[in-house]
């Protein structure tokens, strides 16, 4: 279910307006003459990128798939640092599209293929996590109980109308929490 890396740019138009519709409207609003609004082009235009509304919507799936994940774990796996790379993951986290993601559990809801790409987004996350805080931490237990707190506070917010500010706060304590732990021995300087 991946995009292809380099979109038509009249297809990443339509899909970049999708993800704004649904950060917006939610999923109630998220219609084509919506979308096609959103872009100011007509459902001609859409029409010539897509056969039809459920091909923008798998198109739509991969693209959010690909951009708030796959390149977001890919480009966190750039960090050589395991530190440096812990705090970029809380950053990165704060950047997420979270109306659109909040969108997106709604519609979950309601289309199991939605609901499989939301649950394969979180499984990338959890592990990812998992797997950088692990890089880090000397306790082997840790690192899955880290990852899985984040992803309920993470999770959480998403679903819910708690505050940026707290968000990032409830980030910032689990933060503070891994970086006081025992390192691994190699990690120690750091």
């Amino acid at each position: 279910m991946s995009e292809s890396p380099t979109l038509d740019p009249l297809r990443s138009r339509f899909l970049d307006a999708g993800l704004r519709v649904l950060a917006r409207d939610g999923y109630g609003g998220f219609k084509q003459s919506t979308v096609c609004a959103e872009t100011g082009l007509t459902t001609g235009g859409f029409y010539h990128s897509f056969k039809n509304w459920k091909d923008f919507e798998t198109s739509l799936i991969a693209h959010w798939q690909t951009e708030a994940t796959a390149n977001v774990v890919a480009q966190l796996r750039t960090i050589g640092s395991p530190v440096e790379r812990i705090l970029a993951v809380v950053e990165a986290s704060k950047r997420l599209p979270h109306h659109t993601e909040r969108a997106l559990r709604v519609w979950s809801a309601k289309d199991p293929s939605v609901a499989q790409a939301v649950s394969d987004v979180d499984r990338t996350r959890l592990d990812a996590l998992t797997e950088f805080v692990a890089d880090l931490i000397a306790d082997p237990d840790e690192p899955a109980r880290i990852a899985a707190h984040s992803m309920l506070v993470l999770v959480g917010y998403q679903c819910s109308d708690i505050g940026e500010a707290d968000f990032e706060w409830a980030m910032h304590r689990i933060l503070d929490r891994t970086l006081s732990l025992p390192r691994k021995s190699d990690q120690t300087a750091e």
